[in-house]
């Protein structure tokens, strides 16, 4: 199946709104681990803009840096962008589609993100990775909208 740009824009959307979803049932590692996908798709329709060859998937760090969003979104989102970023990065791995509850909870707790929280470290997560995936989309379907009008 060959992807477009826009395909990944389009799924970044819809797998964020699915991650809200699933935090609301208290799924919250896959409601994690999509909010992770949906930056990835974000980043994917910039990168494949400039160039359709790409080796640096599940790497956010590396594919912000490759898909060059920082030099198309408003200079006011770019200071935040590291920092949203950053929330979701460290609370996202690929690989997090094949864990349990349980095992994610000793991963945070081992991670030290579970300092200061009372009540689910989980549902607590969730949040903050929903809640940044949601800005560093918005940032980037702004720009892309705006570019078309």
């Amino acid at each position: 199946m060959r992807f477009r740009p826009e395909h990944y824009l389009e799924s970044a959307q819809e797998q964020i709104g699915s991650a809200r979803i699933l935090h609301n049932r208290r799924r919250y590692p896959a409601a994690i681990y999509l909010a992770g996908v949906s930056v990835e798709c974000l980043l994917l329709a910039y990168r494949t803009r400039e160039n359709p060859e790409f080796d640096s998937r599940h790497d956010l760090g590396n594919l912000l840096k490759e898909s060059g969003i920082a030099e198309f979104i408003r200079p006011k989102d770019r200071r935040s962008l590291p920092v949203f970023l950053a929330d979701v990065w460290t609370r996202w791995k690929n690989n997090y589609r094949f864990v349990s509850s349980g095992r994610l909870t000793a991963e945070f707790r081992r991670l030290k993100l579970d300092g200061g929280i009372k009540g689910d470290i989980l549902k607590r997560n969730s949040h903050i990775v929903i809640s940044s995936a949601v800005e560093i989309i918005n940032m980037g379907v702004r720009r892309w909208n705006s570019e078309r009008n």
